[in-house]
């Protein structure tokens, strides 16, 4: 049986993001940052220690700094994730700002590593292959009256679906990976078309999606396994149960344009306090 918490099990999310790093330009990083202010309006970064859990490119790090985060621990599973943190971050930010780890949150603990102003993890702990354990770890690491900033994939009528081909995707040779991705976009553009909308102008301006890139963003969705997902109600009742409050939340609404789920599952964010 398959360990879904080895990371030898899951989609290689740190070649995607090694590639992605060879289209960021400075808008896309201009964009990022407005997706942290977006998460963080009020200057809640100024000064803050920051832990990034599931770091990726370093892209959300590196917006956190720009936003004033005195320190940065960025951590991954992937160790090519590791590697673009820390290359993204060491061509950007002073030297003894910042680490990067090799590391799960599952490894993470707050009586060891200490714990964080701000503790984020955008669209991450969906794929540990333990979901409410994950943010139970990461949420741990928060100290008392900080900031824990979750996005989690919302649960459509279609996720075991897309369970099942995120495993075959991960598994399967590129000669298999790139024709599934055309067929996926082949639809994506039929809907576009069909909702009125010019598929060329949205991939052209896709990246104001905190500085993403759309091909890079499709397989990352098609390979992201482990895979689970949640409703909002769920999450608010489980950070709760943690002893947090939600300070606030960007829930997806029907009609959103991903089908309820056909195409795919966006993440719903929240940014929850921890109550002293």
């Amino acid at each position: 049986m398959t360990d879904l918490l080895d990371a030898r099990s899951h989609f290689a999310f740190g070649e995607n993001w090694k590639s992605y790093l060879r289209v960021l330009d400075p808008e896309r990083v201009a964009q990022a940052e407005a997706g942290m202010r977006r998460l963080f309006p009020n200057g809640e970064l100024e000064g803050a220690k920051f832990l990034d859990i599931g770091s990726g490119s370093g892209l959300s790090s590196l917006s956190a700094a720009r936003l004033g985060a005195k320190h940065i621990d960025a951590v991954d599973i992937d160790k090519n994730s590791v590697e673009a943190t820390r290359g993204l971050l060491s061509s950007s930010l002073p030297q003894g700002t910042w680490t990067t780890n090799l590391k799960s949150v599952f490894d993470l603990s707050p009586e060891r590593d200490g714990t964080y102003d701000v503790v984020y993890s955008w669209g991450v702990l969906h794929h540990t292959g333990d979901m409410w354990r994950a943010v139970r770890c990461a949420a741990a690491m928060v100290k008392p009256g900080g900031r824990f900033a979750v996005a989690l994939y919302r649960k459509t009528p279609f996720c075991g679906m897309w369970t099942w081909e995120k495993r075959v995707y991960t598994k399967a040779p590129e000669i298999v990976r790139m024709p599934m991705r055309g067929i996926y976009k082949t639809i994506a553009y039929a809907m576009m078309l069909k909702g009125g909308i010019n598929p060329l102008t949205h991939i052209r301006n896709y990246k104001s999606n905190r500085g993403m890139s759309w091909s890079h963003d499709v397989h990352d969705w098609m390979g992201g396994y482990p895979y689970e997902s949640a409703t909002p109600e769920s999450v608010r009742a489980f950070l709760s149960e943690l002893g947090f409050k939600v300070e606030r939340e960007f829930v997806r609404q029907p009609g959103n344009g991903l089908l309820n789920g056909l195409l795919g599952s966006g993440c719903d964010e929240f940014v929850a306090v921890r109550v002293p």
